[in-house]
Parts: structure tokens; C-alpha cells; sequence
């Protein structure tokens, strides 16, 4: 059978057409994988975090009333940047709500990034602790 050559060439087109399309269709697909993926990391990272947070509430290592009492004085008697943010009143002339927020953040960044190092290391610790256990069991 042949088919007249307007209509082989509109199928050609019709097929590229329909090619692009699929590969748009994939390259969103990836992303999205991609995306759901480093999604999922993160939800891991908080988890861990407030895993974290809700172990030490339950230990009582949270700060005391004294403790906070005892940085709060020595705030009063400071004139610096950090006063400035633990008081929530400028201490430092150069203090502003931007910087106090923009400071705030990245502490926020550094805390974070410091308790999920300490998590994965005391994991790890576990695991070693583990480990040794199992080859002193296996020696004797």
C-alpha cells in the first residue's frame, strides 16, 4: 500500500511532534524524581532533628531557668552583636532586623548542620560499638 506523500510527510511531522513531546514529558519526570528524591533527604534530616530535640526534652538537658536568667545578665552587661540578638533590643548601633535575621539564619544553618554531624556520629559509634561486640563474641 502506498500512501500519497502529504500524508507520509503530516505522519513524520505528527511522529516528531509526538517525540519532543516525550522528551519533555521525560526531562520533567527526571526532575521530578530528582527533586522528590533530595525532598526525602531532607525530611530524613529533620526527622533526625527533631528526633534529636525530642530525646534531649525527655534526657532534661534542656537549659535551665537559672541558666537562662545567667544569659540574660550577661547580655545586659554586653554591648555587642550577639547581646543584641539573645536581648531582641539593639545593643549595637549597627544592628538591624535584616542582619539580626540574616545572623539568626545562618546559626540556625550551623546548628543544624552541627546536630545531624552529632547524630551520624553517635550512629556510628553504635555501630562500632556493635561491631566489637560481635568480634569479641566470635574470638571467645
Amino acid at each position: 500500500m502506498i500512501l500519497p506523500e502529504v500524508d507520509k510527510q503530516s505522519l513524520i511531522e505528527r511522529i516528531i511532534k509526538l517525540q519532543k513531546s516525550l522528551e519533555k514529558k521525560s526531562e520533567k519526570i527526571d526532575f521530578f524524581e530528582e527533586h522528590n528524591q533530595q525532598l526525602i533527604e531532607e525530611m530524613k534530616k529533620k526527622s533526625k532533628l527533631i528526633q534529636y530535640y525530642i530525646m534531649r526534652e525527655e534526657s532534661g538537658a534542656l537549659s535551665t531557668t537559672s541558666m537562662d536568667e545567667h544569659k540574660r545578665q550577661v547580655a545586659k552587661r554586653g554591648t555587642g552583636i550577639m547581646s543584641s540578638l539573645y536581648n531582641s533590643a539593639p545593643n549595637d548601633t549597627t544592628m538591624t532586623l535584616e542582619l539580626s535575621l540574616e545572623i539568626n539564619k545562618k546559626l540556625q544553618a550551623v546548628l543544624e548542620d552541627t546536630l545531624l554531624k552529632n547524630i551520624t556520629l553517635k550512629e556510628n559509634l553504635n555501630t562500632l560499638g556493635a561491631e566489637i561486640e560481635r568480634i569479641s563474641k566470635d574470638k571467645k
